[in-house]
């Protein structure tokens, strides 16, 4: 088999490397950072388990099981508690269920009986321009397709808290093929969304289980990086890579300003995209110009723990997301949402008390991480923590903050076109690979899968 090298030990890079050494190649991992796991890294403090992003999957994915499996994971998966499955959002100053499904959203005040209508007026539309074009990248916003299908109202109080969650978004800038395909598929196949929920008998609820692990979401990242062992070499920044007459030559430089070169049959860049296109802008300006059409936002998040009885009401579900323009007029800007820690894995936190998770900034609000400090951070999040529990009787004991500069690439309209840049490149550049979560899926299952796809392809290539 072939010596490969993976650039990045996130994880895209450590699901890579564990795969690619099981299919029997001879793999090196090197890091620029001083420890593997990138964002996918859970800190142990005082008896709690405290997530600094990612705080678990979905179990919706097949090569994310086969992973866990292999890595003998499978044993040890706690779901999320299903006692607390509501999902919560904050508009008009209070909690409502978010309606998943329609008969749910006939019942909900979350939206006008006039959007409502608007929205009853769905299966008449027309399918879009982009449905209809003969183009794999044809793509529009999030909120223009929702927007035209759904109405205005739905942006607001629906879709655009939803992918403010998961991709920390604006709707009006996010690719509809890139983040939510599924949906521009439903168009195309079925015209209508709601037609296409009455035949497939599925409402609006997140397909999926979300899953962690005992020692949190890290426990996964640890779990490959301590099998791969010293084939992960971290402080390693790559400053080159070249054609080499039996393959690729890398040449990185670590923190003391040694020089390492090596030869490899192949070369795997996991890194985040700004990265990707500085080793490959000499070699292939293109898919370095595609790279760098992904920008990141940055996100903090705000983990607080709190004792029972902090609030008048308990917190009680899954968590909260808030409409557009909700955190503004709450004076708690950059605020996206509010899981509830402590109900969906009880065992994280410290006997009976309560574990909130806020997150913040994104492409929304990105100077709040920025500009403000730790404790106007917190400050905004125990403000959208009243308004949502009622007023605090008491403040919170443990306060830990993350702030992750590049923490969501953004996934903007055109996203599809600059993929498949990219994945030319890789035919330009024979054994030379592009992985992460800037291409093909901003989630943990989802770096599973696409280092699934790569050692499938590099096995079909010999």
């Amino acid at each position: 088999m072939s010596r490969v090298l993976v650039v990045g030990a996130g994880i895209s890079g450590l699901a890579a490397a564990t795969l690619l050494e099981r299919a029997g190649h001879d793999v090196s991992v090197w890091e620029r950072a001083d420890a593997a796991g990138g964002n996918v890294r859970t800190d142990r403090i005082d008896g709690r388990v405290v997530d600094r992003a990612a705080n678990g999957w979905l179990d919706n994915e097949p090569e994310m099981q086969a992973l866990l499996d292999h890595l003998g994971l499978m044993p040890r998966l706690i779901p999320a508690n299903d006692r607390f499955g509501t999902r919560w959002i904050l508009a008009d100053g209070r909690m409502q269920p978010a309606p998943l499904g329609p008969g749910k959203l006939l019942r909900s005040d979350l939206i006008s009986a006039t959007a409502k209508a608007r929205v009853a007026l769905e299966p008449l539309m027309p399918r879009g321009a982009s449905a209809r074009a003969d183009d794999p990248t044809a793509d529009e916003s999030v909120g223009d397709f929702v927007r035209r299908r759904l109405g205005p109202a739905f942006v607001d109080r629906m879709v655009g808290p939803m992918v403010a969650g998961i991709y920390a978004a604006d709707p009006d800038d996010l690719s509809l093929r890139g983040a939510l395909n599924r949906m521009f598929e439903l168009e195309r196949e079925h015209r209508s969304l709601i037609i296409a929920m009455m035949k497939l008998r599925r409402g609006g609820a997140p397909a999926g289980h979300l899953h962690t692990l005992p020692g949190g979401a890290g426990e996964l990242t640890e779990t490959m990086a301590r099998r791969l062992g010293s084939k992960i070499r971290c402080g390693r920044t790559v400053v080159s890579l070249e054609r080499a007459s039996t393959g690729w030559e890398a040449q990185a430089t670590d923190s003391k300003d040694n020089v390492h070169k090596a030869i490899f049959d192949r070369v795997v860049l996991a890194c985040p995209a700004p990265a990707q296109a500085e080793i490959v802008r000499s070699l292939d300006p293109q898919a370095a110009q595609a790279l760098d059409g992904i920008p990141y936002s940055p996100v903090a998040v705000v983990c607080t723990a709190w004792s029972p009885g902090s609030w008048s009401i308990d917190p009680d579900g899954f968590g909260v997301l808030l409409a557009r323009g909700e955190a503004d007029r709450l004076g708690a800007r950059g605020v996206l949402g509010m899981l509830f820690t402590s109900s969906i894995f009880p065992g994280q936190g410290k006997g009976d008390e309560v574990l909130l998770r806020t997150v913040m900034g994104g492409a929304i609000a990105p100077e709040v991480v920025t500009d403000c400090d730790n404790q106007e951070l917190l400050s905004r999040a125990r403000r959208v923590a009243a308004v949502c529990l009622g007023p605090e009787r008491q403040g919170p004991h443990f306060v830990q903050v993350y702030r992750h500069q590049a923490g969501i690439p953004r996934y903007r309209v055109g996203h599809p076109t600059r993929v498949a840049q990219v994945r030319a490149a890789e035919q330009r550049q024979p054994n030379l690979h592009f992985i992460g979560n800037h291409l093909d899926g901003v989630g943990v299952k989802d770096c599973a899968r696409s280092a699934a796809q790569l050692v499938a392809r590099i096995a079909q290539t010999g």
